[in-house]
Parts: C-alpha cells; structure tokens; sequence
C-alpha cells in the first residue's frame, strides 16, 4: 500500500495541499475552480496574495481562512447546521461572535489585523443567518449610521449578486472600511476596481483594488445604542 505523504502544515502551501487531499480535489481540478495553471500549488513559493486568498473563500467556502493563512484553528469552519445549531439560543434569538475591530467609516486604515472568531465577544442578532456583527467607527455614513452602531453581516459568497448602491463592509488588505459600493465608470483590466462612498457629503469617494479586496459583506440588520444620561 502505498503511504500517504505528509505536508508541511507550518506553510501555506502545506497546509492548501493538505485541504485538497481531504477533500480528494486534484490540483488540475483545483485549477480550473480557481482559473489558474495546474502547477500553480506546486509552484508556491510564498503565500497567497489577496486576490487569490478572496477566490479560495469563494470557491471553497467551508475552508477556514485563519487555518489556511495563519495556521490558526481547525481546518474546516462549522457546517452551516452545526453552526446554526449552535449558535441558537431558543429565548434570546441567534448568538453571532462581536469582532474587536472596527469598520472604519472614515478613510482606510493602515492594516487589517487578522480575527480568530473563537476569541469574539458573543451578542444577540436580531436577524438570522448572520456571520458576525461589526461596530462602526467614524461618521461619513452619518445621518443613517450613527459613530458606534452594531452591524450583523453576511458575507457575499458570489459577486456576480453585488448589492451595488447598497452599504456594505468591505475587508481589505489595507483595513475594514463600511461604505456604498459602486461599479467603476470606466473599466480597467489592468487594475480592477469599485468606487467606495460615504453617505455624509462631506467625504471624498474611494477608489478601491480588487486584489486588495478579502472580502464584502452584507448588513442585514444594525442597531443604535441612543445615551439618555
């Protein structure tokens, strides 16, 4: 019997042929998901760069990112029953982890730092299916999101279905920023990308690669804590 070869898990690499030999997935089958050449995973050399990180989360939805990138955490994310089994709290309603970072609503930040879900602050959303809720930081979507309002989003899994003219917070390799999305005027195939804008008035539109894009979510409900004192 022939034995199986264990990868190297303290690499990207590693780790992405490990996820492909579980889920018996060839890398020619793997390439044409991805739309890239069928020596692309062995040809890695370093890491993924965002535009193909964003494709993977795509195509392969159930693969935890954390893992994949960081090597932090299991290698696959709950099944959306397991996960809606147990994250349902019969009184309260759907119980979805709080991230520790901010959706900036000013300009973007310097970087994005990476989040383990498990390490959240848990809270109730009123919404079902949600991934996880974000609190806005800043107010260039003021007067309709107020700095410090609770988002619960859903990340978009086809951007063939973008909500365009719609809010949503985009995850990018230069920070969490929550925004009107547009399509550009004029396309460019060399350099992809959206135009970001603020409902205040007084902030300029963003113009926004897609290769930083890591993802975009959805809102699908927000909450405003309003201070009586």
């Amino acid at each position: 019997m022939k034995q199986q070869r264990n990868y190297d898990l303290a690499t990207v690499k590693g780790r992405l042929q490990t996820f492909l030999r579980e889920r018996n997935i060839t890398q020619a089958e793997f390439a044409t998901l991805m739309g890239v050449s069928p020596t692309y995973v062995g040809a890695m050399r370093r890491g993924l760069s965002t535009a193909k990180a964003s494709r993977l989360a795509e195509v392969f939805p159930e693969l935890n990112r954390d893992w994949l990138l960081y090597g932090q955490g299991e290698m696959l994310n709950e099944s959306a029953d397991e996960a809606a089994e147990a994250d349902l709290d019969e009184e309260t309603g759907t119980v979805v982890p709080l991230l520790p970072v901010q959706a900036f609503a000013g300009n973007l930040q310097a970087w994005s730092k990476p989040v383990l879900l498990a390490d959240c602050e848990k809270i109730i959303s009123p919404v079902s299916p949600v991934d996880f809720a974000i609190r806005i930081s800043g107010d260039s979507m003021e007067p309709e999101f107020a700095d410090g309002t609770t988002l619960f989003v859903r990340r978009i899994t086809d951007r063939n279905f973008m909500p365009w003219g719609h809010p949503v917070v985009i995850d990018s390799s230069n920070g969490v920023i929550f925004k009107l999305i547009y399509p550009p005027e004029e396309r460019d195939d060399d350099d992809p990308w959206i135009e970001a804008r603020s409902l205040n008035p007084r902030y300029p539109p963003l113009r926004i690669s897609t290769d930083t894009i890591l993802g975009i979510y959805r809102v699908c409900a927000s909450i405003r804590i309003y201070n009586t004192i």
